[in-house]
């Protein structure tokens, strides 16, 4: 059986992924924080498919030593790993979160380095098995940064676009450097968890707007699932998006419109400069070394 691992799994598109993979025949790892709401997450998938494969390992990509327990873990229960979905993170942090126990940027620690250990953790596995690598991204992408450094010291306004931006060079990087399939994925403006943070009247306005002009998180997890199981994708370069994007506006046409189904587009310019892949892959494992 088919074994893949879907990180945040507990609610959102991570919980829609999760549950249709498990319709496909996957055992899914549901990778959370949290075992109670993993568990409510498996009734979930368990409702939609009786007798699906499930096991839930704690994780937290915000702390390394929780990266290195899971992977160690996970290493110990399965002999192969046919899909690793990273799609654990946060688009909010209060002030008083956003340097993580282990002294990194929590964007840049939770969105990306926590990933990115547990995919080196897992190389070999992934490898052994002809697996592949999704990460998750986001249409903030497009305003992420290529000063690495700066943007890890300090949590700033291209804290969270950067961190999405190196989710989107690692998975292009992985396929030139190792040969993975491994693809980044725009799930869309969604109607989700991720908004929890606004509070008063803009949470009233939001709850009333929102469901009228952003996805469902059926609709959001639609490129996470294809690019978990897709045949015939680009083994260079890989992006995928919920819309039909539009050449003569590729940004505008990437952020939000008509759910499209999980279709090839276009990231940011920026995201083809392989020598930035090298330099966030340098960057990256210079930043874990002290984790290993």
């Amino acid at each position: 059986m088919k074994v893949a691992i879907v990180t945040g799994s507990s609610s959102g598109i991570g919980q829609e992924a999760a549950s249709d993979l498990a319709a496909q025949g996957f055992h899914v790892v549901y990778a959370c924080r949290s075992e109670e709401r993993a568990k409510a997450a498996i009734a979930f998938a368990e409702k939609a498919t009786p007798g699906a494969k499930t096991t839930f390992l704690q994780l937290d990509t915000g702390k390394m030593k929780s990266v290195k327990a899971f992977a160690a873990s996970f290493l110990a229960k399965f002999d192969r790993l046919d899909v690793l979905v990273n799609n654990a993170g946060s688009g909010y942090f209060t002030s008083k979160d956003r340097v993580t126990e282990d002294g990194l940027e929590a964007f840049v620690g939770t969105n990306y380095l926590g990933p990115f250990l547990l995919t080196k953790l897992l190389m070999d596995i992934i490898k052994k098995s002809k697996g592949r690598v999704v990460n998750v991204s986001s249409i903030e992408h497009w305003e992420g940064s290529y000063d690495f450094e700066k943007v890890s010291v300090k949590t700033g306004p291209q804290s969270y676009a950067t961190s999405k931006l190196m989710l989107m060079l690692m998975a292009f990087e992985l396929c030139r450097r190792e040969g993975i399939q491994a693809t980044a994925v725009n799930p869309g403006g969604v109607f989700s968890g991720i908004w929890w943070y606004m509070r008063g009247w803009k949470k009233m306005l939001w709850s009333i707007i929102a469901p009228l002009i952003l996805l469902t998180t059926k609709q959001g997890s639609a490129t996470i699932v294809h690019a978990a199981t897709a045949e015939g994708l680009p083994t260079k370069s890989c992006y995928l998006s919920p819309y039909s994007q539009k050449s003569w506006c590729p940004y505008y046409s990437d952020m939000i419109g008509f759910f499209n189904g999980a279709g090839v587009a276009l990231a940011c310019p920026k995201a083809y400069r392989e020598d930035q892949w090298t330099k966030l892959w340098e960057f990256s494992e210079e930043k874990i070394k002290p984790f290993l």
